[in-house]
């Protein structure tokens, strides 16, 4: 059962669409979950519950546990996924950090307790890694390409698997080791100290003994 608040939300939107707004409503409830007792004490029982919804409606869209937490990280990523063009390569990379640090600064006790589960589950360490962290790679590479049709890195800097790494661990590491904020002052350094030097490196000639 949709709040009312979302039910609101929800009004006159199209029939093919509504399913998105139960959707929403039942992936807060898994991730509200999540955050209160972890994902091993975490049940459909209770998601469906709190949702009011029956377990044979969660189990007909989804095998599990694990395929439905999975469904709500991906659902609550979008923004990430789906940054705006703005231009430029440092603009996009820019918009594309600050997107990661709001979803980092959001869901960094979410993202602890899944990443220690991972440990013990493998099913939900198979999902995460094969669904989840991919599809944030979606969006890298589309600003990539864009970049390199501009004319603004080579063609091969798509390739760069250290790219893809950069910019999530040290938005994590200056959030959870350093407690520090991920704000525009910080992004903006990663984005033209580390990012865009990484991104422009061209391998030269080996050097001469």
């Amino acid at each position: 059962m949709l709040s009312g608040r979302q039910a609101d939300a929800c009004a006159g939107v199209p029939a093919t669409r509504a399913p998105r707004c139960a959707d929403s409503d039942l992936f807060s409830v898994v991730t509200g979950l999540l955050r209160e007792v972890g994902y091993e004490r975490m049940t459909i029982d209770a998601v469906a519950a709190r949702a009011h919804v029956s377990k044979a409606t969660i189990y007909r869209r989804w095998d599990g546990k694990a395929e439905l937490v999975v469904a709500a990280l991906s659902d609550r990523h979008v923004g990430v996924h789906n940054p705006p063009d703005t231009g430029s390569l440092r603009g996009d990379l820019i918009e594309l950090l600050r997107a990661t640090a709001a979803i980092c600064t959001a869901d960094c006790d979410l993202m602890q307790a899944l990443t220690f589960a991972m440990r013990t589950n493998p099913e939900l360490e198979r999902l995460v890694r094969h669904q989840v962290l991919p599809a944030g790679r979606v969006a890298s590479t589309a600003i990539l390409v864009r970049a390199a049709a501009r004319g603004e890195i080579p063609p091969e800097a798509g390739e760069r698997e250290l790219f893809h790494d950069l910019a999530p661990a040290l938005t994590l590491s200056r959030l959870v080791a350093h407690g520090l904020p991920a704000d525009d002052a910080f992004l903006t350094q990663v984005v033209d100290q580390v990012l865009i030097p990484v991104l422009r490196y061209r391998h030269g000639p080996p050097a001469q003994s």
